[in-house]
């Protein structure tokens, strides 16, 4: 989009079920904006390296904190849903993370208090309201 719309003021929201935890490849790139050609998570049972650096102009932030899970089952409990902003955005309020007593109680997720496996994350953001 910045391509193509030159010098206006674009913002860039990324969000989702990315099944990355913090710290994947997936997470890193958007986060800081590269990946090495020799990084050591490139490693899954033999080799496979890049020719060259991955790189994007982005380097997103979460616009949702860093909670203890979005995802909660007997055996995985762990980070795996983003809301990922760019510097141009500011977040005004996000919601509570649910409980792990909650969570407890129920087994995990998915349950009949939480109908999916993955837990909610919701930030209100505003665009465009802050200088890079």
């Amino acid at each position: 989009l910045r391509k193509e719309l030159g010098d206006e003021d674009v913002s860039v929201v990324i969000c989702g079920d990315m099944n990355a935890m913090e710290d994947s490849l997936v997470h890193e790139y958007l986060t800081s904006g590269t990946i090495s050609k020799d990084h050591a998570k490139w490693e899954d049972g033999e080799k496979r390296a890049l020719s060259e650096v991955l790189t994007n102009p982005l380097k997103l932030t979460s616009a949702r904190g860093s909670p203890n899970f979005t995802n909660y089952t007997e055996d995985f409990k762990a980070n795996i849903d983003y809301i990922l902003c760019d510097s141009k955005s500011m977040v005004s309020q996000v919601t509570p993370s649910s409980a792990e007593s909650d969570l407890k109680l129920q087994t995990g997720c998915p349950s009949a208090i939480f109908p999916s496996d993955h837990l909610p994350i919701i930030s209100d953001i505003i665009f465009g309201s802050r200088t890079s």
